[in-house]
């Protein structure tokens, strides 16, 4: 009965160690695009390039983009437009699986943008990978209307 019982209390131990890990990375997890973003808007090119896997895919707007494409290409007119831009998240979902995690968001977005005025709704998909304690972005697809 005595084995039987620590059986039970160490299997307790381990789901807690489990769910206290789990709630870790999400909150890693989440820290990582919320820095992905704010380097984004801040035009820091190298900050994302620290988020950003070296083997990073990006879906925008029709295209498909490496990391040397997209820090060279879309980043520096993607922070000019969120720097335009208010956004409030309506929603994120975290999902961890290991090494690998996905996050699906959504985003309401107001402003003007090139004299235009902006009202959409943005979603994101972003897929991120553990590598040596640290979360890094290996795909993102951004979609808005």
């Amino acid at each position: 009965m005595r084995k039987f019982t620590y059986t039970l209390l160490m299997l307790f131990i381990s789901s807690i160690a489990l769910v206290a890990q789990e709630t870790n990375d999400k909150e890693m997890i989440a820290k990582t695009l919320n820095d992905l973003e704010t380097a984004i808007v801040e035009n820091d090119s190298e900050k994302a390039g620290e988020i950003l896997h070296d083997d990073v895919t990006i879906l925008e707007g029709g295209g498909m983009e490496t990391k040397s494409e997209y820090l060279s290409h879309h980043f520096h007119s993607d922070g000019k437009f969120l720097s335009a831009m208010n956004r409030e998240e309506l929603s994120q979902e975290i999902s961890v699986e290991g090494n690998m995690a996905w996050v699906t968001s959504k985003t309401k977005m107001t402003g003007t943008y090139s004299g235009r005025d902006i009202d959409l709704s943005s979603l994101e998909l972003a897929v991120l990978k553990k590598e040596n304690g640290m979360w890094k972005v290996i795909a993102l697809h951004w979609s808005s209307r």
